[in-house]
Order: C-alpha cells, then structure tokens, then sequence
C-alpha cells in the first residue's frame, strides 16, 4: 500500500473517532411515544437551546443531542396530539454534563414521564 493511501486510511479513523466520541460526550434527550397516537409536534426547550423533534409517530421514539454549554434550569416540554396539547417541565440541566441521557416517555394514559 502506498504512503497517500496509508495517510488517507488514517485520516478516516481519525475523523470516524472524533465522531464518535463527539456523541458519547454531547447530552442528548430522547422522547419515546407510548400514546397509541401521532405526536404532532414535539419541542423541549433548553436554557439555551431549543430542541424540536418534529412529529412523532406512535411507538417510535427520536433523540437529539444538544450543546454542553447550558445554564441552569429544566427541560421545558411541549407536545401537540390531536385534541391535547401537553406541556410542563420535568428534569434539570446544568452545564458540561457530559454524557447525560434524558427519557421524556409519553405513556398511553397521555401523561408524561421523565427518566
């Protein structure tokens, strides 16, 4: 194997690796719905970031992982179904929590569970 093509292979590891560590260390939230129905629009909102999940169908979940510089404060949860719209807040959120996982479960009573 040539000296560019060794170089080239290395470089794609090197980029693989910093992505992946790139979301082992990033927050992330995960919303799981557990309705029985279409989730409209889904939005947690942050100190300072804003996280829209879109629509979520019934028995699927989404994650997005967001920035590691927070202030203090909660999550901050909107979810729009057919005729309810469900909002609150649940959890709390400091800055650089590294790896930090949050579950926002909407079970089939329309409730919303943190983990």
């Amino acid at each position: 194997m040539n000296r560019l093509a060794k170089i080239a292979l290395i470089i794609v590891i090197i980029l693989f690796a910093i992505y992946t560590i790139y979301f082992y260390i990033s927050p992330s939230v995960t919303v799981i719905n557990k309705s029985g129905e279409d989730v409209l629009e889904s939005n947690i909102r942050l100190p300072n970031s804003n996280l829209d999940f879109g629509s979520i169908l019934s028995e699927q979940k989404n994650t997005i992982h967001y920035d590691l510089s927070q202030n203090d404060g909660s999550y901050y949860y909107t979810f729009k179904l057919s005729n309810i719209t469900l909002s609150g807040s649940c959890g709390y959120i400091t800055s650089s929590e590294i790896n930090k996982r949050v579950m926002i479960v909407i079970n089939e009573n329309r409730e919303v569970v943190c983990e």
